[in-house]
Protein backbone atom coordinates (compact mmCIF):
# COMPACT_ATOMS: atom_id res chain seq x y z
CA UNK A 1 0.00 0.00 0.00
CA UNK A 2 1.57 3.43 -0.82
CA UNK A 3 0.84 6.43 1.45
CA UNK A 4 1.49 9.91 1.60
CA UNK A 5 1.66 12.14 4.77
CA UNK A 6 0.34 15.89 3.86
CA UNK A 7 1.25 17.47 6.92
CA UNK A 8 0.27 21.15 7.73
CA UNK A 9 2.68 23.45 9.74
CA UNK A 10 2.69 26.99 10.67
CA UNK A 11 6.12 28.49 8.91
CA UNK A 12 8.27 25.26 9.58
CA UNK A 13 10.63 24.61 7.41
CA UNK A 14 11.02 28.37 6.58
CA UNK A 15 12.64 31.24 8.66
CA UNK A 16 12.88 30.35 12.23
CA UNK A 17 9.92 28.23 14.79
CA UNK A 18 8.75 25.12 14.99
CA UNK A 19 12.26 23.99 15.63
CA UNK A 20 10.78 20.69 17.43
CA UNK A 21 9.79 19.34 13.85
CA UNK A 22 12.99 19.04 12.90
CA UNK A 23 13.33 16.26 14.76
CA UNK A 24 10.45 14.80 14.31
CA UNK A 25 9.63 14.81 10.28
CA UNK A 26 13.27 12.81 9.23
CA UNK A 27 11.91 9.80 11.20
CA UNK A 28 8.50 10.65 10.89
CA UNK A 29 8.81 10.59 6.93
CA UNK A 30 10.30 7.47 6.76
CA UNK A 31 6.90 5.56 7.05
CA UNK A 32 5.50 7.22 4.09
CA UNK A 33 6.50 7.13 0.39
CA UNK A 34 5.90 10.87 0.06
CA UNK A 35 5.46 13.75 2.56
CA UNK A 36 4.09 16.77 1.07
CA UNK A 37 4.64 19.46 3.66
CA UNK A 38 2.63 22.50 3.64
CA UNK A 39 3.33 25.83 5.73
CA UNK A 40 0.10 27.46 6.16
CA UNK A 41 1.74 31.20 7.73
CA UNK A 42 4.69 32.30 6.42
CA UNK A 43 5.83 35.62 5.60
CA UNK A 44 5.85 36.92 2.46
CA UNK A 45 9.47 36.91 1.81
CA UNK A 46 10.45 33.76 3.56
CA UNK A 47 13.53 31.97 3.37
CA UNK A 48 13.41 27.88 3.73
CA UNK A 49 15.87 27.56 6.63
CA UNK A 50 15.87 23.19 7.62
CA UNK A 51 16.49 20.72 5.33
CA UNK A 52 13.94 18.21 4.85
CA UNK A 53 13.85 14.07 3.95
CA UNK A 54 14.50 13.25 0.49
CA UNK A 55 10.69 12.42 -0.27
CA UNK A 56 9.55 15.42 1.00
CA UNK A 57 7.90 18.06 -0.97
CA UNK A 58 7.22 21.77 0.49
CA UNK A 59 4.75 24.27 -0.35
CA UNK A 60 4.15 27.39 1.21
CA UNK A 61 0.90 29.55 1.90
CA UNK A 62 1.98 33.73 3.11
CA UNK A 63 0.22 34.80 6.00
CA UNK A 64 -1.04 37.87 4.12
CA UNK A 65 -2.60 35.99 1.64
CA UNK A 66 -4.59 33.81 3.69
CA UNK A 67 -6.10 37.07 5.79
CA UNK A 68 -7.07 38.64 2.72
CA UNK A 69 -9.35 35.67 2.70
CA UNK A 70 -10.29 35.29 5.62
CA UNK A 71 -11.36 38.99 6.35
CA UNK A 72 -14.28 39.39 4.24
CA UNK A 73 -15.54 35.44 5.08
CA UNK A 74 -15.40 36.35 8.73
CA UNK A 75 -17.50 39.08 8.77
CA UNK A 76 -20.13 37.18 7.05
CA UNK A 77 -19.64 34.62 9.70
CA UNK A 78 -20.29 36.25 12.60
CA UNK A 79 -23.55 37.29 11.84
CA UNK A 80 -24.68 33.37 9.92
CA UNK A 81 -22.62 30.64 11.53
CA UNK A 82 -22.45 27.50 9.52
CA UNK A 83 -24.64 25.23 11.03
CA UNK A 84 -22.22 22.41 10.78
CA UNK A 85 -19.91 24.11 13.08
CA UNK A 86 -22.15 25.31 15.82
CA UNK A 87 -23.74 22.35 17.83
CA UNK A 88 -25.22 22.94 21.30
CA UNK A 89 -21.89 22.88 23.31
CA UNK A 90 -20.44 25.43 20.84
CA UNK A 91 -23.45 28.18 21.68
CA UNK A 92 -23.16 27.38 25.36
CA UNK A 93 -19.37 28.24 24.99
CA UNK A 94 -19.86 31.58 23.14
CA UNK A 95 -22.97 32.82 25.08
CA UNK A 96 -23.71 36.11 24.71
CA UNK A 97 -20.21 37.27 24.09
CA UNK A 98 -19.49 39.09 20.70
CA UNK A 99 -15.23 38.36 20.91
CA UNK A 100 -15.98 34.67 21.34
CA UNK A 101 -18.11 34.95 18.77
CA UNK A 102 -16.10 36.86 16.11
CA UNK A 103 -13.05 34.37 17.36
CA UNK A 104 -15.33 31.68 16.17
CA UNK A 105 -16.33 33.63 12.98
CA UNK A 106 -12.30 34.22 12.39
CA UNK A 107 -11.45 30.24 13.20
CA UNK A 108 -13.80 29.23 10.50
CA UNK A 109 -12.83 31.53 8.03
CA UNK A 110 -9.15 30.91 8.63
CA UNK A 111 -9.18 27.06 8.52
CA UNK A 112 -11.19 26.93 5.33
CA UNK A 113 -9.07 29.49 3.72
CA UNK A 114 -6.06 27.47 4.77
CA UNK A 115 -7.45 24.44 3.46
CA UNK A 116 -9.07 25.86 0.22
CA UNK A 117 -5.13 26.83 -0.69
CA UNK A 118 -3.70 23.69 0.39
CA UNK A 119 -6.21 21.98 -1.97
CA UNK A 120 -5.14 23.94 -4.89
CA UNK A 121 -1.16 23.15 -4.19
CA UNK A 122 -2.33 19.34 -4.34
CA UNK A 123 -4.70 19.34 -7.16
CA UNK A 124 -1.24 20.30 -9.06
CA UNK A 125 -0.24 16.90 -7.65
CA UNK A 126 -0.70 13.13 -8.58
CA UNK A 127 -1.81 11.82 -5.61
CA UNK A 128 -4.14 9.47 -7.25
CA UNK A 129 -0.87 6.66 -7.33
CA UNK A 130 -1.56 6.92 -3.26
CA UNK A 131 -3.75 4.42 -1.03
CA UNK A 132 -3.80 5.88 1.71
CA UNK A 133 -3.45 9.87 2.43
CA UNK A 134 -3.19 11.14 6.03
CA UNK A 135 -3.72 14.54 6.74
CA UNK A 136 -1.66 15.61 10.04
CA UNK A 137 -1.80 19.22 11.50
CA UNK A 138 1.05 19.70 14.06
CA UNK A 139 -1.12 21.98 15.90
CA UNK A 140 -4.90 21.38 17.07
CA UNK A 141 -5.77 24.81 15.63
CA UNK A 142 -7.09 26.56 12.18
CA UNK A 143 -4.71 23.87 10.30
CA UNK A 144 -6.30 20.96 12.42
CA UNK A 145 -9.76 22.33 10.78
CA UNK A 146 -8.03 23.12 7.53
CA UNK A 147 -7.26 18.95 7.67
CA UNK A 148 -10.57 18.18 8.07
CA UNK A 149 -11.83 20.21 5.07
CA UNK A 150 -9.01 18.63 3.04
CA UNK A 151 -10.06 14.87 4.15
CA UNK A 152 -13.46 15.83 3.04
CA UNK A 153 -12.63 15.97 -0.66
CA UNK A 154 -9.83 13.21 -0.51
CA UNK A 155 -10.97 10.22 -2.68
CA UNK A 156 -7.79 7.84 -1.66
CA UNK A 157 -8.75 4.43 -0.17
CA UNK A 158 -8.03 5.56 3.19
CA UNK A 159 -7.90 8.57 4.81
CA UNK A 160 -7.38 10.43 8.25
CA UNK A 161 -6.57 13.27 9.71
CA UNK A 162 -4.75 13.32 13.38
CA UNK A 163 -3.41 16.39 14.91
CA UNK A 164 -1.19 17.12 17.68
CA UNK A 165 -2.25 19.56 20.76
CA UNK A 166 0.33 21.43 22.70
CA UNK A 167 -0.19 24.42 24.96
CA UNK A 168 -1.76 27.54 23.59
CA UNK A 169 -3.86 25.39 21.04
CA UNK A 170 -5.47 23.39 23.81
CA UNK A 171 -5.86 24.66 27.25
CA UNK A 172 -9.25 27.20 26.91
CA UNK A 173 -8.54 29.03 30.16
CA UNK A 174 -4.91 30.50 28.44
CA UNK A 175 -7.05 32.26 25.54
CA UNK A 176 -7.79 35.95 26.28
CA UNK A 177 -11.14 35.09 26.14
CA UNK A 178 -10.78 31.64 27.58
CA UNK A 179 -12.46 30.01 25.25
CA UNK A 180 -10.45 28.02 22.41
CA UNK A 181 -13.11 27.67 19.07
CA UNK A 182 -14.68 24.31 17.69
CA UNK A 183 -13.22 21.88 19.99
CA UNK A 184 -16.39 19.38 20.40
CA UNK A 185 -15.86 19.88 16.95
CA UNK A 186 -12.54 19.22 16.08
CA UNK A 187 -12.69 16.06 18.95
CA UNK A 188 -15.77 14.47 17.28
CA UNK A 189 -14.52 14.36 13.48
CA UNK A 190 -10.44 13.91 13.84
CA UNK A 191 -9.19 10.65 13.85
CA UNK A 192 -7.37 11.02 16.82
CA UNK A 193 -5.61 13.99 18.82
CA UNK A 194 -2.13 13.60 19.98
CA UNK A 195 -1.44 16.03 22.89
CA UNK A 196 2.33 16.52 23.43
CA UNK A 197 1.57 15.76 27.35
CA UNK A 198 -0.28 13.53 30.17
CA UNK A 199 -1.46 16.57 31.81
CA UNK A 200 -3.01 17.47 27.85
CA UNK A 201 -4.56 14.18 27.67
CA UNK A 202 -6.00 14.28 30.87
CA UNK A 203 -7.15 17.89 30.71
CA UNK A 204 -9.07 16.52 27.34
CA UNK A 205 -10.19 14.16 28.66
CA UNK A 206 -11.89 15.85 31.47
CA UNK A 207 -13.61 18.10 29.65
CA UNK A 208 -14.61 16.55 27.04
CA UNK A 209 -15.23 12.56 28.00
CA UNK A 210 -17.53 11.96 25.27
CA UNK A 211 -14.46 12.31 23.29
CA UNK A 212 -12.30 10.76 25.09
CA UNK A 213 -11.17 7.51 23.17
CA UNK A 214 -9.83 10.12 20.79
CA UNK A 215 -7.19 11.20 22.28
CA UNK A 216 -3.61 10.26 23.36
CA UNK A 217 -0.61 11.05 24.80
CA UNK A 218 2.34 11.45 22.11
CA UNK A 219 5.37 13.33 24.07
CA UNK A 220 8.14 14.82 21.73
CA UNK A 221 11.20 13.68 21.95
CA UNK A 222 14.77 15.35 21.12
CA UNK A 223 18.33 13.64 19.57
CA UNK A 224 20.98 12.34 21.14
CA UNK A 225 24.29 14.45 21.22
CA UNK A 226 25.49 12.84 24.36
CA UNK A 227 26.30 14.38 27.82
CA UNK A 228 27.89 18.00 28.31
CA UNK A 229 31.16 18.15 29.64
CA UNK A 230 32.37 17.59 33.44
CA UNK A 231 32.87 20.41 35.57
CA UNK A 232 35.47 22.70 35.62
CA UNK A 233 36.32 25.63 38.25
CA UNK A 234 34.01 26.81 41.16
CA UNK A 235 31.62 28.75 38.77
CA UNK A 236 27.80 27.48 39.27
CA UNK A 237 26.56 27.99 35.71
CA UNK A 238 22.91 28.60 35.46
CA UNK A 239 21.11 28.29 31.47
CA UNK A 240 17.56 29.53 30.47
CA UNK A 241 16.45 28.62 27.17
CA UNK A 242 13.13 30.27 25.88
CA UNK A 243 11.88 33.10 23.61
CA UNK A 244 11.51 36.03 25.84
CA UNK A 245 7.79 36.91 26.07
CA UNK A 246 6.01 37.67 29.36
CA UNK A 247 4.42 34.37 30.15
CA UNK A 248 8.15 32.80 30.00
CA UNK A 249 8.95 35.40 33.03
CA UNK A 250 12.63 35.12 32.50
CA UNK A 251 12.72 38.56 34.64
CA UNK A 252 11.81 36.28 37.89
CA UNK A 253 15.20 34.29 37.06
CA UNK A 254 17.24 37.86 36.94
CA UNK A 255 15.50 39.44 40.22
CA UNK A 256 16.15 36.37 41.32
CA UNK A 257 19.76 36.49 40.94
CA UNK A 258 20.22 39.77 41.84
CA UNK A 259 19.44 38.83 45.48
CA UNK A 260 22.05 36.41 45.24
CA UNK A 261 24.91 38.77 45.08
CA UNK A 262 25.80 38.38 49.07
CA UNK A 263 25.61 35.18 49.22
CA UNK A 264 29.21 34.37 48.29
CA UNK A 265 28.58 31.83 45.55
CA UNK A 266 30.11 32.11 41.74
CA UNK A 267 27.45 32.78 39.67
CA UNK A 268 27.22 32.71 35.94
CA UNK A 269 23.90 32.97 33.71
CA UNK A 270 23.58 32.19 30.29
CA UNK A 271 19.99 32.87 28.37
CA UNK A 272 19.81 31.52 24.90
CA UNK A 273 17.03 32.82 23.14
CA UNK A 274 15.60 36.43 21.61
CA UNK A 275 12.26 38.35 21.54
CA UNK A 276 10.97 41.73 22.52
CA UNK A 277 12.35 41.62 25.97
CA UNK A 278 15.97 40.74 25.17
CA UNK A 279 16.93 44.47 25.37
CA UNK A 280 15.13 45.22 28.94
CA UNK A 281 16.81 41.84 30.56
CA UNK A 282 19.92 43.49 29.40
CA UNK A 283 20.05 46.49 31.04
CA UNK A 284 18.48 45.06 34.30
CA UNK A 285 21.33 42.65 34.17
CA UNK A 286 23.60 45.45 33.33
CA UNK A 287 22.32 47.60 36.40
CA UNK A 288 21.23 44.29 38.50
CA UNK A 289 23.80 41.71 38.06
CA UNK A 290 27.32 43.37 38.15
CA UNK A 291 28.55 40.89 40.80
CA UNK A 292 28.44 37.63 38.19
CA UNK A 293 29.22 36.83 34.45
CA UNK A 294 25.91 37.36 32.11
CA UNK A 295 25.56 36.20 29.00
CA UNK A 296 22.55 36.72 26.24
CA UNK A 297 24.15 35.41 22.90
CA UNK A 298 20.36 36.18 21.38
CA UNK A 299 18.30 33.84 19.00
CA UNK A 300 20.10 30.14 18.75
CA UNK A 301 19.44 27.47 15.73
CA UNK A 302 19.41 24.00 16.71
CA UNK A 303 22.68 23.30 15.28
CA UNK A 304 24.20 25.87 17.55
CA UNK A 305 22.08 24.85 20.85
CA UNK A 306 23.29 21.43 20.67
CA UNK A 307 26.58 22.58 20.05
CA UNK A 308 26.85 24.86 23.29
CA UNK A 309 25.64 21.86 25.57
CA UNK A 310 27.62 19.77 24.23
CA UNK A 311 30.60 22.11 24.85
CA UNK A 312 29.51 23.78 28.04
CA UNK A 313 29.55 22.67 31.12
CA UNK A 314 25.67 23.90 32.57
CA UNK A 315 24.69 23.09 36.18
CA UNK A 316 21.47 23.87 36.62
CA UNK A 317 18.88 24.74 34.11
CA UNK A 318 16.07 26.98 35.30
CA UNK A 319 12.15 27.66 33.33
CA UNK A 320 9.96 30.13 35.19
CA UNK A 321 6.97 29.51 32.58
CA UNK A 322 3.86 30.27 33.84
CA UNK A 323 2.04 27.61 31.48
CA UNK A 324 3.80 24.87 29.35
CA UNK A 325 2.78 21.86 27.44
CA UNK A 326 5.93 19.69 27.78
CA UNK A 327 8.94 22.14 27.31
CA UNK A 328 11.39 20.66 24.75
CA UNK A 329 14.00 23.05 26.35
CA UNK A 330 13.65 20.67 29.30
CA UNK A 331 14.07 17.52 27.17
CA UNK A 332 17.47 18.67 25.47
CA UNK A 333 18.70 19.81 28.86
CA UNK A 334 17.81 16.67 30.04
CA UNK A 335 19.26 14.44 27.52
CA UNK A 336 22.90 16.40 28.15
CA UNK A 337 22.25 15.20 32.16
CA UNK A 338 21.67 18.68 33.46
CA UNK A 339 19.58 18.92 36.45
CA UNK A 340 16.56 21.01 36.71
CA UNK A 341 14.43 23.75 38.19
CA UNK A 342 11.36 24.37 36.84
CA UNK A 343 7.41 25.76 37.46
CA UNK A 344 5.15 22.66 37.88
CA UNK A 345 2.47 23.94 35.22
CA UNK A 346 1.31 21.65 32.16
CA UNK A 347 3.18 18.53 31.90
CA UNK A 348 6.43 19.72 32.70
CA UNK A 349 6.16 17.38 35.98
CA UNK A 350 6.27 14.36 33.72
CA UNK A 351 9.93 15.44 32.93
CA UNK A 352 11.47 16.60 36.31
CA UNK A 353 10.62 14.28 38.93
CA UNK A 354 10.48 16.01 41.94
CA UNK A 355 13.68 15.11 44.33
CA UNK A 356 15.35 12.84 41.08
CA UNK A 357 16.43 14.81 38.55
CA UNK A 358 15.69 18.30 39.80
CA UNK A 359 12.89 20.31 41.46
CA UNK A 360 9.40 21.27 41.08
CA UNK A 361 8.32 25.48 42.28
CA UNK A 362 4.34 26.90 42.61
CA UNK A 363 3.65 28.54 39.25
CA UNK A 364 3.22 31.94 41.57
CA UNK A 365 6.52 31.56 42.91
CA UNK A 366 8.20 34.83 43.53
CA UNK A 367 12.19 36.02 42.96
CA UNK A 368 12.47 35.30 46.87
CA UNK A 369 11.59 31.60 46.41
CA UNK A 370 13.41 31.21 43.19
CA UNK A 371 16.59 32.57 44.86
CA UNK A 372 16.60 30.05 47.78
CA UNK A 373 15.89 27.27 45.67
CA UNK A 374 19.11 28.13 43.52
CA UNK A 375 21.01 28.70 46.70
CA UNK A 376 19.69 25.73 48.11
CA UNK A 377 20.45 23.67 44.64
CA UNK A 378 24.14 25.13 44.43
CA UNK A 379 25.63 24.21 48.01
CA UNK A 380 24.49 20.70 47.56
CA UNK A 381 27.57 18.21 47.90
CA UNK A 382 29.00 16.95 44.70
CA UNK A 383 27.66 13.38 44.74
CA UNK A 384 24.29 14.49 45.28
CA UNK A 385 24.27 16.74 42.23
CA UNK A 386 25.59 13.95 40.29
CA UNK A 387 22.71 11.87 41.03
CA UNK A 388 20.45 14.61 39.70
CA UNK A 389 22.64 14.21 36.46
CA UNK A 390 22.22 10.70 35.93
CA UNK A 391 18.64 10.54 36.40
CA UNK A 392 18.41 14.01 34.38
CA UNK A 393 19.86 11.81 31.52
CA UNK A 394 18.32 8.28 32.47
CA UNK A 395 14.49 10.27 32.52
CA UNK A 396 15.64 11.53 28.96
CA UNK A 397 16.85 8.00 27.71
CA UNK A 398 13.53 6.28 29.20
CA UNK A 399 10.71 8.93 27.80
CA UNK A 400 12.00 11.45 25.34
CA UNK A 401 14.31 9.95 22.84
CA UNK A 402 13.42 11.41 19.27
CA UNK A 403 14.15 8.27 17.75
CA UNK A 404 12.13 5.95 20.17
CA UNK A 405 9.12 8.78 20.60
CA UNK A 406 8.94 9.48 16.88
CA UNK A 407 9.10 6.08 15.49
CA UNK A 408 6.38 4.88 17.43
CA UNK A 409 4.36 7.74 16.33
CA UNK A 410 5.04 7.23 13.07
CA UNK A 411 3.46 4.03 13.25
CA UNK A 412 1.02 5.04 14.75
CA UNK A 413 -0.72 7.85 12.44
CA UNK A 414 0.61 5.52 8.99
CA UNK A 415 -1.48 2.23 9.90
CA UNK A 416 -5.18 1.98 10.69
CA UNK A 417 -6.30 1.12 14.15
CA UNK A 418 -3.60 1.65 16.62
Amino acid sequence: MKSCLVMLTKVFPFDSGEEFIENELPITAKAFDKVVLIATSTADNAIRTRAVPYNTIVHRISASEIMRRVKPQMIKNFFHIPVAYYGPREKKSIGGSPMRRLYLAYFIAKGKAVAEKSSGLLKKMDLSQYDAIIFYSFWFYDTALAALELKGACSAKRCATYSRAHAYDLYDEKSITHYLPLRPYLLENLDRVFPCSDDGSNYLKTKYPESSDKVSTAWLGTNDFGTGPSKVGTEFHIVSCCHIVPKKRVVLLAQALAMLSGSGLKLKWTHCGGGNGLEKLKAYSTKNLGFMECRFPGELNNTELMKFYKETHVDLFVNTSDSEGLPVSIMEACSFGIPILATDVGGTSEIVRNGENGFLLDADLTPETLAKEIEHIAHMPLPELQKLRCASRKIWESDFSADKNYRLFAERISRPNI
